[in-house]
């Protein structure tokens, strides 16, 4: 599904949680983990404990959010995923595919199976059982007309807004306790 997962780590608390729904994403899709981020913010990752098949570590004195979109430029089929409220910058400037775990998410609670992204609270386990359709968040999924009212339940799915309505975008990153996905300007 992606060959290149991207994490950019920006040095807030809560930005190192998306490495575990990432690795498990990696591990799902073959796919080359890429963490981006200052001599700072990545001092306080320990790589080596990553669990993904190829981890690849860039480390940037210009601004984050240029750095992702350079990097993203050279690669194919790329996603980012970040997790923290500070997320527009990542947004104004990423093209491609972004998956955002906003404040009322928790990254620690979404494994994978297959190409699903499912919430092991809703299978009550672990997920590795795969879970079954009924209650998989999976990418792809067609979205309500009017995100503004949408409603996370127990078959929850995510969630693919238009970018552009950036006051809509920002209500369902704020609430939702799942993680948001942004699909590519280009899709």
């Amino acid at each position: 599904m992606y060959s290149h997962l991207l994490v950019p780590l920006d040095g807030s608390d809560r930005a190192p949680e998306a490495l575990h729904p990432s690795a498990a994403m990696a591990r799902s899709f073959d796919a080359t983990l890429i963490l981006v981020g200052s001599e700072a913010a990545l001092a306080s990752v320990d790589v080596d404990t990553v669990n993904a098949p190829d981890v690849v570590v860039v480390r940037t004195e210009i601004d984050l959010p240029s750095s992702l979109e350079r990097v993203g430029d050279n690669l194919p089929e790329p996603l980012a995923v970040y997790a923290g409220a500070s997320w527009r910058p990542f947004s104004d400037t990423w093209n491609g595919d972004l998956l955002i775990f906003g404040p009322a998410s928790r990254p620690q609670d979404f494994v994978v199976g297959g190409t699903m992204l499912i919430d092991h609270r809703i299978t009550g386990g672990p997920a590795d059982v795969r879970a079954t359709a009924a209650i998989v968040l999976g990418f792809g999924y067609a979205t309500t007309d009017d995100l503004s009212t949408a409603i996370p339940e127990r078959d929850g799915q995510v969630v693919i807004p238009v970018r552009s309505d950036s006051d809509v975008v920002d209500d369902l990153v704020a609430r939702w306790p799942g993680p948001v996905f942004l699909r590519s300007e280009n899709a």
